[in-house]
């Protein structure tokens, strides 16, 4: 008897200690935005004039440094301070290895990015003091692009809420865009926004604006295609895309008709459909001297102010820093779309009137804040 009395006091001293109730589970990270594109070594030379073939002509001003679209875009985004990473195709040579530091003192995620033994692309830039205008020599081969099978094995869709393409190497691009599609139709809960670049009024390449959400036209196309200004660019840009989509319906092959019971197709899923198919995105032509252009889904067209630099230090990548600021304020501070385009032309005037991208760390983080800076 008095052994049990002892066994059930112990008993009751142990309950009596209860273990700490376990700490809440942490928080999960924050999405990023994931730029997929090229990486290239730009080497830039600034004259005075332009150089006559033919001729020796010095110049006091040049430089090198990490370029390519999609890189640019990386770099503004971490100089206003948002998480993202970059997916491309980078050089495991010894020479180059300060491309990959680059990024990692930046902080950009570079982590699932494929290595390859081969040189990088690279850039020869010359531009005229004083002027927005500059010359471009480059060399890239379809090894320094990025294919479908890296795509879909380096990408984790849960990690990111926006994902923006470069449009380069079009044909794998477009099977990238339809995996992002394919994600968000099984997983509305988590959609990911998706953003295209495009540089050039390609059949192939406005196929690529049937899947996003966001089209950003460079603005270098309004003087190409000699358009009179940025509302007849969008409008363009919107009617070339459905001429593109109706010459690939045309050149799909032919199947043989399959009759359908109508008891047998629900309604909701008929809808569905309908709504994919007449889906249209936002359509967004950057132009900081004639103010931003913007064609909604439903055909409505409205513009932000125009505004003009101080003076023209350096222009190259303008188009980068719109976009990369343009993404930033519909993430960060959430500011609706006619603000964020504001925040964006503001961040290109402030990028042209000095050199590289670093100034952008002195950018306000909201839009009011820029009235009063």
């Amino acid at each position: 008897m008095k052994k049990q009395i002892v066994k059930e006091f112990i008993t009751v001293k142990r309950v009596r200690r209860l273990p700490r109730p376990p700490a809440p589970p942490a928080p999960p990270p924050p999405l990023k935005v994931l730029v997929v594109g090229r990486c290239t070594l730009d080497i830039i030379t600034i004259c005075n004039e332009h150089p006559t073939p033919g001729q020796v002509q010095r110049t006091t001003e040049g430089t090198w440094r990490l370029g390519g679209s999609a890189s640019n875009v990386c770099i503004v985004l971490r100089r206003l301070g948002m998480e993202c990473s970059f997916l491309g195709q980078l050089t495991s040579a010894l020479t180059f290895e300060s491309l990959e530091s680059s990024f990692q003192a930046m902080g950009v995620d570079i982590s699932t990015c494929p290595r390859t033994p081969k040189s990088p692309a690279h850039r020869n830039i010359v531009g005229v003091r004083g002027d927005d205008t500059h010359t471009i020599v480059e060399y890239s081969s379809p090894e320094h692009e990025l294919t479908y099978q890296q795509f879909v094995g380096a990408v984790d869709y849960r990690k990111y809420a926006w994902i923006h393409f470069e449009s380069r190497r079009p044909k794998e691009t477009l099977r990238m865009l339809k995996a992002v599609q394919d994600f968000n139709a099984l997983n509305p809960e988590t959609r990911i926004v998706v953003s295209v670049d495009l540089n050039d009024m390609r059949p192939i390449n406005l196929l690529m604006g049937e899947f996003a959400d966001y089209v950003l036209v460079r603005s270098r196309l309004q003087t190409q295609y000699a358009y009179m200004n940025g509302r007849e660019t969008v409008w363009a840009v919107r009617e070339q895309m459905a001429v593109a989509r109706k010459r690939w319906m045309a050149s799909r092959a032919k199947k043989r008709p399959c009759v359908i019971k109508r008891e047998l197709v629900e309604p909701a899923h008929e809808q569905s459909c309908a709504l994919t198919t007449e889906r249209q995105p936002i359509i967004i032509v950057e132009n900081y001297s004639e103010g931003a252009s913007c064609l909604m889904t439903d055909g409505v067209y409205f513009k932000v102010g125009a505004h003009t630099p101080q003076k023209v230090v350096d222009s190259i990548g303008e188009h980068d820093a719109f976009v990369g600021a343009f993404i930033y304020a519909l993430l960060e501070p959430k500011l609706t779309l006619r603000d964020a385009m504001e925040y964006g032309t503001r961040a290109t005037v402030l990028k042209i009137g000095d050199n590289g991208f670093d100034c952008l760390r002195r950018m306000p983080k909201d839009l009011i804040s820029c009235y009063y800076t």
